[in-house]
């Protein structure tokens, strides 16, 4: 779920009007089996960095001479590796490499923060080939881990994206075969963000540029925590999230106790919770606060929003700007599915979580969740009703198994080919979460 990238200034452009401006001389014809010109700066930038590169095939895309060939220049002793290089057009600069490594050759941070995640534990199985990017004179480096589970006859391919210190920085879900990380060529900031960054965080390191309608979007590594800033149209500061990874909520030192305190206090983690991600927010209008975000019994998330003093909030603060976080623009296929299919549906939120891309939306009075995966692809979508909107039939049938409604809200869930309710009851002392179709057919029981 990308968005339009910041990156290298005008850089397209610019590559576009050399094509039309520069004599013959200035360029050289693509090797036999592409099409095309490139200018004899970015050959010659290609061949001295990669001297001796065999099966080079050129192509050209967003601004960028993009080079695909082997070459044997830092490879291990045992066989050449698959790289992709971009020069930009207008400077002949390498703006990014793309290579292949064994997995047991990733940096010993990297294989320790994978083996103690989710994804190196069983049914999860890495794929033995890994892609490493490098970008900025090899300053910033992310390793992209592929690996799959299959589950219920159901397969599941996720990319991670780790730092060379092992910070996970992204998870996407069932992405694209063929893709090519154009959107993590190296972007630059405005100066007015960059003086921000170097005032506040003179460590960061950019992961991630994003432009959108409402501003400017920068996800960023300092102190071996990822953050994200989004700054408004003029450029201003409007706030920054700090992401926590943990196994213990109490090991985050950077959590004021009293925050704690009264997370342990809240009535949904006293019912068996268990933290599942924390955030902290700082922002412009509302101060500091801290959401998160806890996952429930039968897998269900709630999040909790604690300000800095320790009190409980009531939803969360207002962010600023345009009182929306990452909202206003999504990739347009994504756009135009909310509007064919929820029409009048207005954005609200849209961040990744556990690989989605999840899109929170406003649509005929009520709150909805959406979810797309790495092909931009609608997974599904939920939302919370009241136990009066369910159906007659609903109703009727969980109480022809004796089963009583044991919460105020049931939740509703559509997929590409279903349509459920998924019902929290108890029965004869016990609590369950039944999963009942519009007809009243009961297809799932989970017990607590």
């Amino acid at each position: 779920m990308t968005k339009s990238r910041l990156w290298l200034g005008a850089c397209f452009m610019a590559g576009m009007l050399f094509f039309t401006s520069c004599s013959d001389n200035d360029k050289v014809s693509f090797p036999d089996g592409t099409s095309g010109d490139i200018p004899a700066q970015v050959m010659e930038a290609f061949n001295a960095q990669f001297p001796g590169a065999s099966n080079v095939v050129w192509t050209t895309k967003a601004g960028y001479a993009v080079a695909d060939f082997y070459w044997e220049g830092t490879r291990s002793a045992d066989v050449s590796r698959n790289h992709t290089a971009w020069f930009a057009l207008e400077s002949g600069l390498l703006g990014m490499t793309e290579r292949d490594i064994r997995f047991s050759e990733l940096p010993e941070q990297v294989k320790s923060a994978f083996y103690a995640s989710e994804y190196g534990q069983a049914p999860w199985v890495a794929d033995d080939e890994v892609d490493v990017l490098t970008r900025n004179d090899a300053s910033e480096v992310l390793y992209v881990i592929d690996v799959e589970k299959k589950e219920g006859g159901i397969e599941t391919d996720v990319d991670l994206y780790y730092t060379s210190e092992g910070i996970l920085v992204k998870e996407v879900i069932d992405a694209d075969d063929n893709k090519d990380y154009q959107e993590y060529l190296p972007q630059t900031p405005s100066n007015t963000v960059e003086s921000w960054l170097k005032e506040n965080y003179p460590d960061a390191r950019i992961i991630d540029l994003d432009n959108e309608d409402g501003g400017t979007e920068v996800e960023f590594i300092s102190g071996n925590l990822k953050h994200e800033a989004f700054f408004n149209r003029a450029q201003a500061w409007v706030y920054t999230k700090t992401e926590y990874k943990f196994r213990n909520i109490d090991e985050v030192k950077d959590i004021p106790s009293q925050v704690i305190v009264a997370l342990k206090s809240t009535s949904a983690y006293l019912e068996g919770t268990h933290v599942e991600e924390a955030e902290k927010y700082e922002t412009e209008v509302s101060g500091t606060f801290y959401c998160f975000e806890l996952e429930g019994r039968f897998d269900d998330d709630t999040k909790i929003y604690i300000s800095h003093d320790g009190t409980v909030l009531q939803g969360r603060p207002n962010l600023g700007g345009n009182d929306s976080e990452n909202t206003g623009t999504v990739v347009g296929d994504i756009e135009q599915f909310i509007q064919e299919n929820y029409p009048g549906a207005v954005i609200i939120e849209r961040d990744y979580d556990d690989g989605y891309l999840e899109v929170d939306i406003r649509h005929e009075g009520k709150e909805k969740e959406l979810l797309f995966n790495g092909r931009n692809e609608w997974v599904r979508t939920s939302w919370d009703i009241s136990i009066r909107e369910l159906p007659s039939a609903v109703t009727a049938a969980l109480s022809a198994e004796g089963y009583r409604i044991d919460d105020d809200e049931a939740e509703v869930v559509e997929t590409v080919d279903s349509f459920w309710y998924e019902v929290e009851v108890q029965r004869s002392g016990e609590e369950f979460k039944v999963f009942i179709d519009a007809s009243g057919s009961i297809f799932q029981v989970l017990k607590d």
